[in-house]
């Protein structure tokens, strides 16, 4: 079929009388197609979903574990069989480009996820069709985006769509655990880091948020609170693979209650359970920590000297903005401090509470560490350094804020501003935003606590899906007449 050199500046107005009428006769074309390949979008989602990409164990040239990997190999192979160009980075991120040469756009996806751990009522590797929707782990973030823009990549192959610069798809395998694909894990050679090795495209979009655009993000950072003295005659853990969503306290001794309030007694072991959520949005009232530390400490059946690490415990996990620790932080331009208390291990009786911390732009990484280093010596803890995300934002009156604007909500219909969202890769990419999809559409009927991105049932709408495209096809035409 011939290429076709399109050249339009799409509106907020689909009508709008100077776009070329060949353009507008195109955009309807991959409409239609998108209609077309339901089935096939709904497929790919599906093959993606059944592979567990969670972390594992690194491996040669497997740097986050196998089924990772298995996804990055999936994403080469579906390239290479559609006739695109594709490339291993060597980093734990691969990509599919339009043309043979460096990419100018990038659109960043990720194949690994979040333990599934348990409670679900569908299969979470094993992906189910529920009325017009998928369900599965991962499906909303961020494999069924992935199979979404993939299939929006072979329509405008399919139709000889030729851009005047050269689109990729990117997908990593560690936006979950750290971005370490980005910024590298010292002394693992196949994980330097794609932002330390690689070339990256003049514009990235990560469709891994909510329509209409972000013009910034706040920071993140990582925590463990570990307890300078051993717990004595139990031990207390949270938050674990397996069960994300479950605190566990095992005793040496059977003699305690029979009842708790919150919680479940199996011999000597108490556990608490809330539904597993995303950390950018913990619950004001807490999870499961917070049950079941209040359960244990207002039963008075703790020994004495380890009531503090668990009075601890219980204020991180309740203090949702880090009021109590000292480092909540109010912005004019983003969302204030958010604190989520993730999960707890004991080792050799120590405990270590892992959190959280979202912050706005007004603060810093070295501000929060420097509080919370000094707090936790107060109390009786050492502070653990993991890892942290930079805050970042862009004018909201950009040509690329405002034009990837009108393009959303010419299909979408609303008239949302541009936002502020949470940790994506455009943490690490020049001249990133992130941009859709708002694949995430819960069934009414589902219980409190299923569906989201990180829950359990976690479930993808198919026509929110298709709606992304529909935006992600404008988007590129109006790309193809901006200078960015």
């Amino acid at each position: 079929m011939r290429k076709m050199l399109l050249s339009a500046k799409i509106s907020a107005q689909e009508n709008f009388p100077h776009i070329r009428k060949e353009a507008i006769s195109m955009i309807s074309k991959i409409d239609r197609l998108i209609e077309e390949v339901t089935e096939q979008l709904a497929k790919d989602t599906i093959m993606l979903v059944n592979i567990c990409s969670e972390q594992g164990e690194p491996l040669p040239g497997a740097p986050f574990g196998k089924g990772p990997r298995q996804v990055l190999d999936k994403v080469l192979e579906m390239g290479k069989n559609g006739g695109f160009y594709v490339k291993d980075h060597g980093v734990g991120v691969v990509s599919i480009a339009m043309e043979d040469s460096q990419p100018d756009l990038g659109i960043w996806l990720h194949g690994d996820v979040v333990p599934a751990g348990t409670g679900w009522t569908y299969p979470p590797y094993d992906a189910t069709r529920y009325k017009n929707c998928i369900i599965g782990r991962g499906v909303t973030d961020n494999k069924g985006q992935l199979a979404a823009i993939w299939n929006l990549f072979v329509s405008f192959k399919k139709l000889g769509i030729k851009l005047n610069y050269n689109p990729a798809i990117y997908v990593g395998s560690n936006e979950e655990s750290g971005m370490y694909d980005m910024t590298g894990i010292e002394g693992n050679p196949d994980a330097k880091g794609f932002a330390n090795v690689c070339t990256p495209p003049r514009l990235s979009l990560v469709p891994d948020s909510g329509f209409p655009i972000s013009h910034g993000a706040r920071g993140m950072t990582s925590f463990r609170v570990r307890s300078k003295t051993p717990l004595h005659g139990f031990t207390l853990t949270a938050g674990q693979k397996e069960n994300p969503g479950l605190a566990t306290a095992a005793f040496d001794s059977t003699d305690i209650p029979k009842t708790l309030p919150e919680c479940e007694i199996n011999g000597s072991t108490v556990t608490a359970f809330s539904p597993p959520q995303h950390t950018s949005l913990p619950d004001p009232k807490g999870n499961m920590i917070t049950k079941l530390t209040s359960a244990l400490l207002n039963a008075n059946i703790i020994p004495q000297e380890d009531r503090h690490i668990l009075e601890f415990f219980r204020v991180i996990s309740l203090d949702t903005e880090g009021k109590a620790l000292g480092i909540y932080q109010q912005s004019k331009e983003m969302p204030c401090t958010t604190v989520y208390a993730q999960s707890i291990d004991c080792k050799d009786g120590y405990c270590e509470l892992e959190m959280r911390v979202r912050f706005p732009i007004e603060t810093t990484y070295k501000k929060i560490r420097e509080t919370m280093k000094t707090l936790c010596e107060e109390k009786g803890f050492d502070l653990i350094e993991t890892y942290a995300h930079p805050p970042y934002l862009y004018d909201k009156g950009s040509q690329i804020v405002k034009t990837l604007t009108e393009v959303s909500r010419s299909v979408t219909g609303d008239d949302k501003e541009p936002y502020i969202t949470g940790s994506t890769y455009a943490h690490y990419l020049p001249n990133a935003y992130a941009f859709g999809t708002d694949g995430n559409l819960i069934p009414e009927e589902f219980p409190q606590g299923h569906g989201g991105a990180h829950s359990i049932d976690e479930v993808v709408s198919l026509d929110r899906l298709k709606r992304a495209m529909r935006i992600y096809a404008r988007a590129l035409l109006a790309l193809n007449d901006m200078n960015w």
